[in-house]
């Protein structure tokens, strides 16, 4: 089409998405890339949606999620595919990072792409973290205390910064209300990071399971590609719908369904 080779956004998602020349002999692990993708737009649209009935506050955050279960239309859907997705993004992570360490996707000159994904790993367990904390049943307030309190183990200072982080001298009101600011905040800054993934990607273009550079043995990226990242892409949705349908908390932990209290560890 025309249109995308004149226009100026137009011609840059071209690059990306269709004209983007691609090694012909990457495999199916080279497919954990765009099932993220598709994971994050996954989480932050469901996010969205779950943050409208949710209340950042110790006395309602439990029921304000019970509330999304049982009143909400399809809130249960939301919830479950918010959750059950959170898994699967670090399923995907690891076996994409694996996958760059097989293949030596971290060597030059991929090393920005490498680190930017380091960086992009760090904010998700931070994101991921922050959001196990919100639904403020035991696991909730338990995992909180317990991985917050880590930072205690720093010399001199790590006992003002974890009351820092409390926002007094336990979790409490102040706690759950900047973890949710926060895990609404940094999904965002995720998607900004992970263009910055893209960007440094496309400098040099995909490595290949012979890490050869090779610049002839090349196809664009629409269609081969797109279809062959469409199959896994429908394959995780199939799988995710069964999940969500079927075994919803195969994944979680059942002490998560008592609301939190600081009385009973």
């Amino acid at each position: 089409m025309r249109l995308l080779k004149s226009h100026f956004l137009l011609r840059l998602l071209n690059s990306y998405l269709v004209d983007s020349p691609q090694p012909a002999n990457i495999s199916y692990l080279w497919n954990f890339g765009s099932l993220l993708g598709a994971c994050l737009v996954i989480q932050i649209l469901t996010g969205v949606f779950l943050a409208m009935h949710y209340t950042p506050n110790v006395d309602f955050a439990f029921n304000s999620v019970e509330h999304i279960m049982r009143d909400v239309n399809a809130g249960y859907i939301l919830r479950y595919c918010h959750a059950n997705v959170a898994s699967f993004f670090f399923i995907f992570v690891y076996a994409h990072i694996a996958r760059g360490l097989y293949y030596s996707s971290y060597r030059s000159p991929r090393a920005a792409v490498w680190s930017i994904g380091v960086i992009i790993l760090i904010v998700m367990m931070a994101t991921a973290f922050l959001g196990y904390v919100l639904p403020y049943g035991q696991m909730s307030l338990w995992g909180a205390t317990v991985i917050t309190n880590l930072l205690s183990a720093i010399p001199v200072f790590g006992q003002d910064i974890v009351e820092l982080i409390w926002g007094g001298f336990s979790v409490s009101n102040a706690t759950l209300n900047r973890f949710f600011s926060l895990h609404y905040l940094l999904p965002f800054l995720l998607a900004a990071l992970v263009m910055a993934h893209l960007i440094a990607l496309h400098t040099h273009g995909s490595n290949n399971p012979n890490g050869i550079g090779s610049t002839t043995d090349r196809y664009s990226m629409h269609p081969y590609f797109t279809f062959k990242d469409l199959v896994t892409i429908f394959l995780f949705l199939l799988v995710l719908s069964i999940m969500v349908f079927y075994y919803p908390n195969v994944l979680g932990h059942s002490d998560n369904y008592i609301e939190a209290n600081p009385m009973q560890t």
